[in-house]
């Protein structure tokens, strides 16, 4: 077959390495699941794959690098959950977008414990951004959805934020650093409402994924729309 042109194709052995990439990380996540985050070695993933532990090494340097290649898979299944659920909503109701997505991230922590667990209870895969870095869609991970969606919800219609004066100035200063990296999209006002929101929803949907509300409470979810509604009246004010 001759190749056009100007466009590449994959060798075979590319493809091979591709797939066995692939397969080391479902099979990871497979062991991960069914018996917890101690099953998560290089040995036991060899064994359920015929293959030695020193081979894997071909595919990931370390321990570390094989859970980080994990995580970074959940991040994108998280992510284009998050995105499905936004997008069931049209897009000039931009606060009920931000409500479905949120609960998308509730249902789907409380279905994949131990996956949200390894990925949520770890320190993040990639090392802190500088000032002078810009943020791509993948450094933010799935938390781009959600600043995209207050992006949304300031263009339709200004919510009220805390005066800038008022902030600490350290604070200030982070949040004109963070605004840079994601190309100053909203005012920091907006901004300092953003990160209040998903540290809101971050610390609801741990605490309750990681089962420390039962000395309180049987069921979370009447809790949890309570603050979701609180959250997304004060947007609609």
């Amino acid at each position: 077959m001759t190749v056009p042109a100007g466009r590449t194709t994959a060798s075979r052995r590319e493809r091979v390495r591709d797939a066995t990439t692939a397969e080391i990380k479902q099979t990871a996540r497979r062991l991960l699941v069914e018996d917890g985050p101690d099953a998560l070695t290089l040995r036991a993933i060899a064994r359920e794959m015929g293959m030695t532990a020193p081979a894997l090494y071909r595919y990931f340097a370390s321990h570390e690098d094989l859970v980080a290649a994990v995580c970074a898979d959940v991040l994108d299944e998280l992510t284009l959950t998050l995105s499905r659920a936004r997008d069931s909503v049209a897009t000039d109701e931009p606060v009920e977008r931000l409500a479905v997505a949120c609960r998308a991230f509730r249902q789907w922590s409380l279905a994949h414990p131990r996956e949200f667990h390894l990925t949520f209870a770890s320190p993040a895969p990639r090392p802190p951004m500088t000032g002078g870095d810009i943020a791509t869609p993948e450094d933010l991970s799935f938390g781009a959805v959600f600043l995209g969606i207050f992006v949304e919800i300031w263009a339709h219609r200004p919510f009220p934020v805390p005066d800038e004066a008022a902030l600490p100035p350290a604070f200030v200063a982070q949040l004109r650093a963070f605004s840079s990296r994601v190309g100053d999209v909203l005012p920091l006002g907006a901004l300092v409402a953003y990160l209040t929101g998903w540290v809101r929803l971050y610390g609801a949907v741990t605490i309750e994924t990681f089962g420390h509300l039962g000395f309180a409470l049987d069921d979370a979810e009447p809790m949890f729309e309570a603050m979701l509604d609180d959250m997304t009246r004060a947007l609609r004010a």
